[in-house]
């Protein structure tokens, strides 16, 4: 599968004052994957380390920190292979040696290879290291398939993606035959999700129930991660937030409550554990606007958001199997703004865009604003063809954004009374993600 993430791995191979480079994310994104074929086709050697299996190379950096020892240690490793300019060092799930995410700062200023570090829960690793070298290292998030990728992996047409980008940057209405398609498959995304393996899954069998079955065995490896990397009390608190959520989502505001996880308790009580699921790279956290005024940083209010899956797909999966069948077959039912919302999170925390949501009354309901296109910008997520809210439609008279955003399965147009754009849901990584096609 052909990954954007590439791009920036290239770009960090041909700069010339790089820094060890650490690839984070969620458990089963294809980190490792992507390391093992970006080394084999651009360096001679490619020296692998994986610190859950390989106990000496833990034990070499438990005792020391000193380049010279641990450039010894990997002669020894590498046997016969020179490690030199064209040598990658990977070090793989460097989460479980803390010791080697310090040690960074010494090899990468000694060792004469590129270094690439990867791992599941490297942002817990990372929030739990003390002495982490930020400014020695440079840090890349990979996320599950975004839309485009996922149809380049269905081999889908390029001068069909062509079209669309152009539609969508001409703000032209897209063929209706075309559109109709990009729906489709959309929606196919929004159940599959962009996990590899599960997309390999159903290139292979066109099987959505062998999907169901890989996305769940994904889950619970998390859980297993939480076990694994917290203590005992903590897992369980951690393990509740995550099972809430999809009820939290069920519910018509959205917003994540505590109460709902146990009855009369407060954030308080679950301490970090929404943290835990944020470092590592499993929900994507959404705060509610005090106050729309530019920055939007400084109007967040840190104790009222909205919790969100980092994969459309393994949302589905969590929910009861009566539903995911429903789902699979094309009805979403109360789910139906819980997905469409969700989808939405997470191609903007891919674009890395950073966004919101305005909700100052029961009245006036802004599903996302987002700090883009010079300038603040609403988004209407809809999950059919319904006319747009009333309270959007105010919203745009009174602040005057640039650009507003409706969002629903409706081709391209625009609302020139209100200066509102219409666009696909699909069409929002082909509006922002300009670079998708090159």
């Amino acid at each position: 599968m052909e990954r954007s993430i590439l791009k920036k791995l290239h770009q960090w191979k041909n700069s010339k004052k790089k820094k060890p480079l650490i690839i984070k994310g969620a458990r089963q994104v294809g980190k490792t994957y992507i390391i093992r074929q970006f080394g084999k086709e651009n360096y001679r050697n490619v020296l692998e380390i994986n610190f859950e299996r390989d106990l000496s190379a833990r034990e070499i950096f438990q005792k020391t920190h000193d380049p010279k020892e641990i450039y010894e240690y990997f002669t020894y490793f590498a046997l016969e292979e020179r490690i030199d300019q064209d040598t990658l060092l990977f070090l793989d799930e460097i989460q479980a040696c803390p010791d080697a995410l310090t040690a960074l700062k010494f090899i990468g200023e000694d060792f004469p290879c590129d270094i690439i570090c990867s791992g599941s829960l490297l942002g817990v690793a990372i929030s739990r290291t003390s002495s982490y070298p930020v400014r020695y290292v440079e840090v890349i998030e990979m996320f599950p398939l975004s839309f485009i990728e996922f149809l380049n992996a269905l081999d889908i047409n390029e001068t069909v993606l062509r079209k669309v980008f152009d539609c969508v940057k001409n703000c032209e209405p897209i063929p209706e035959l075309l559109h109709d398609k990009m729906n489709e498959y959309f929606s196919l995304y929004m159940v599959i999700g962009g996990m590899p393996e599960v997309v390999q899954e159903y290139i292979d069998s066109q099987d959505k129930k062998n999907c169901l079955r890989i996305q769940r065995a994904i889950v619970n490896d998390y859980l297993a991660d939480m076990v694994k990397y917290s203590d005992a009390t903590q897992a369980i608190k951690i393990r509740e937030c995550f099972d809430s959520i999809p009820l939290q989502l069920a519910k018509e505001n959205h917003k994540f409550q505590y109460s709902m996880i146990r009855k009369g308790y407060s954030a308080r009580y679950f301490d970090n554990s929404l943290q835990w699921l944020k470092d590592a790279g499993i929900v994507i956290q959404t705060n509610r606007l005090a106050h729309i005024d530019y920055p939007l940083k400084k109007e967040i209010e840190l104790s009222i958001f909205k919790i969100y899956m980092g994969d459309t797909g393994l949302l589905v999966s969590c929910f009861e199997d009566r539903d995911v069948l429903r789902i699979m077959q094309g009805e979403i039912g109360i789910y139906k703004g819980a997905i469409y919302e969700n989808v939405v999170s997470q191609m903007l925390k891919r674009l890395s865009i950073n966004a919101y949501y305005y909700e100052p009354n029961q009245y006036t309901k802004i599903d996302f604003v987002i700090d883009c296109l010079d300038g603040i910008t609403p988004i209407e997520v809809k999950a059919g063809n319904h006319t747009t809210l009333k309270s959007f439609k105010n919203f745009v008279a009174k602040y005057k954004p640039q650009y507003a955003f409706r969002l629903s399965s409706k081709n391209i147009g625009k609302d020139e009374e209100n200066g509102i754009y219409f666009y696909p849901l699909y069409a929002l990584e082909f509006k922002f993600d300009t670079e998708a096609l090159n």
